[in-house]
């Protein structure tokens, strides 16, 4: 009884370990997915940007073509 109860404590401590190591090894995809979201949302910001910049030399040329054929 006290030898099944041994291999019960060392299969206990073996399952044990490969759920540290599985935990480690999430953890450090779970890090690695919020740096590459973080990535990801400052590209975003940085294209909103130039398309904001875009948008409004676009509206500036538009409305200087409307003043320009309003003179004419």
């Amino acid at each position: 009884m006290e030898e099944l109860l041994k291999k019960i404590m060392l299969q206990l401590e073996n399952v044990e370990s490969k759920i540290d190591r599985i935990q480690l090894t999430l953890d450090s995809y779970h890090i690695e997915n919020i740096e590459s979201n973080n990535r990801l949302l400052a590209a975003i910001h940085t294209t909103n940007d130039r398309l904001d910049f875009q948008r409004d030399k676009i509206s500036k040329t538009e409305e200087d073509l409307y003043l320009l054929k309003q003179k004419h």
